[in-house]
């Protein structure tokens, strides 16, 4: 007999359930490249524990300052990182595509977020509860260090831009 769950995918103020195979759902996650290290039972806690959001364009997944209490897996769609400003104004400061990680940062910290996060067009991602997330980080050597890789990768970016932004206010 499969091991079968509801799964419960959030479209908006309504949640649709649906029948999910476990099996099905971790071999999926097996096939991203933050999970493909993980062992079959880590992946069945995975798809058991989280849950699937789809948001609509222009959709918030979350807001500057709001509690990290959780990371996001994007699974479809492109994701806006944005920041306001005092005047009400709107920049989008990146663009976040399938198999991208969100919200690592604040959950490791403990602090937070950092930026509020939009959906550019239709899209979907897989929530994952931040105690689900950092049991897997402290159990799983490999997927801290491409955590970590991540991580060093977002801060060199950023690192990149500021040194450009610093040149171009020098310049004028």
């Amino acid at each position: 007999m499969k091991p079968t769950v509801y799964f419960g995918t959030i479209v908006g103020s309504r949640t649709l359930w649906r029948t999910v195979d476990i099996n099905e759902e971790a071999r999926e996650l097996s096939r991203v490249p933050l999970f493909s290290k993980l062992d079959l039972s880590k992946l069945k806690l995975v798809a058991f524990t989280s849950q699937r959001l789809e948001l609509g364009d222009g959709e918030y997944l979350f807001y500057h300052d709001d509690p990290s209490d959780s990371v996001y897996l994007v699974l479809e769609g492109v994701l806006q990182v944005t920041v306001e400003h005092e005047d009400g104004a709107v920049d989008v400061v990146a663009e976040l595509e399938r198999n991208h990680l969100i919200g690592e940062m604040g959950v490791i910290a403990n602090a937070p977020r950092s930026a509020s996060i939009r959906s550019s067009g239709s899209s979907a991602v897989l929530k994952i509860e931040a105690d689900t997330f950092m049991t897997l980080l402290t159990e799983n050597p490999s997927m801290s260090l491409h955590v970590m890789r991540e991580l060093t990768d977002k801060l060199n970016k950023t690192h990149r831009q500021f040194v450009q932004l610093k040149e171009r206010m020098s310049a004028h």
